[in-house]
């Protein structure tokens, strides 16, 4: 166990997150709301991108409402003791476990979310595309949330951390503990990492080498790609944070370690908050629907509005061209029959 009695963490990163919460947090939440009923009025918002998109925002808001909660538990007077007098019922395990579960969540989501922006440029027609294309709704949400929860069995098990004391309800955890679920962060969030990096590689030289004869939809599924992709940036901001705390535990720097803690509400904060911000800049579309919403007109939506299943559409063109011109090519056999 570590001695935290002579250590005081630094307080302004908690002041920075409520700072940015005033105006993310809300913001956040109105951007879902907005998208969770544009997929009740439109079949253009029920694609899978869209499906994939509103559960990595129900798992940012999760993330910062059990953020806020945990915090008030150590200033709220009744919560407070029914938390420190039955931490042992894994009330003070769930503090500190939940901060590496959401962030495996959120990483196999911008995982998701990079491999489908891929196939559905450099490969529309595919089978496999087809098929993520053409996942039902209750598939998605199984395979968002059951692959991050097997991943992070390992740190839900722990059970061995308590509160310091009643005044200050700082979390206890052993090294060893400590040591293990930095280094397994440091991995999954580096294997994000390189694995999206090299997904929009791939995608950046296609979409160069392909530029000219790229279609109307495809660029438009390409501007949904370049929101993922600025997504993807504060990934390496938290990378950089699990490298520095990775390191400090190793060399059993508690100090090091403590001070890390402290700034991981800003980490966690650029991370959740980064997403809407992304989604109003970078997507036109919804961000016309959310003005609307915020100025109590009704939603303009259409069947033919631009965000369209990704590949369906060039496909499915595809398809009536070919019905289009057997149709021709029988009707130029009929004449020929009435001809002779």
């Amino acid at each position: 166990m570590n001695d935290t009695s002579e250590l005081v963490p630094p307080k302004w990163p908690l002041k920075a997150f409520y700072g940015m919460s005033i105006i993310s947090f809300p913001l956040y939440f109105l951007v879902f709301i907005c998208l969770l009923r544009l997929r009740c009025v439109s079949k253009a918002y029920n694609t899978t991108f869209y499906s994939i998109l509103l559960q990595h925002c129900i798992a940012d808001l999760l993330t910062m409402f059990l953020f806020f909660f945990t915090n008030s538990v150590r200033t709220v007077p009744g919560i407070r003791e029914f938390y420190f007098y039955y931490q042992s019922y894994y009330l003070a395990a769930s503090s500190y476990n939940h901060i590496y579960y959401f962030l495996y969540i959120r990483c196999t989501g911008i995982v998701f979310l990079s491999l489908q922006r891929y196939l559905v440029i450099t490969c529309p027609n595919s089978y496999v595309t087809q098929k993520v294309q053409q996942a039902s709704k209750l598939q998605i949400i199984l395979v968002y949330w059951i692959v991050p929860t097997l991943i992070s069995i390992v740190v839900l098990t722990d059970t061995n951390f308590q509160y310091d004391k009643l005044e200050t309800m700082a979390i206890i955890a052993e090294q060893s503990v400590i040591k293990r679920n930095t280094l397994m962060a440091l991995i999954v969030v580096g294997l994000t990492c390189v694995f999206c990096s090299l997904t929009y590689g791939a995608l950046f030289y296609y979409i160069r080498k392909h530029t000219a004869g790229l279609s109307k939809s495809l660029r438009r599924e390409v501007h949904l790609a370049f929101q993922v992709f600025v997504l993807l940036l504060a990934f390496f901001a938290i990378l950089a944070y699990y490298a520095f705390q990775n390191y400090f535990s190793q060399f059993s720097n508690t100090g090091q370690i403590f001070y890390m803690r402290a700034l991981y509400p800003v980490a966690n904060g650029l991370l959740s908050y980064i997403n809407p911000y992304c989604i109003l800049i970078l997507n036109r579309e919804l961000a016309r629907q959310v003005f609307r919403c915020v100025t109590c007109h009704k939603y303009k939506v259409s069947e033919q509005s631009p965000v369209q299943v990704s590949g369906i559409a060039s496909h499915s063109t595809k398809q009536q061209n070919s019905v289009s011109s057997r149709k021709d090519g029988s009707r130029k056999a009929n004449k020929r029959v009435v001809i002779i």
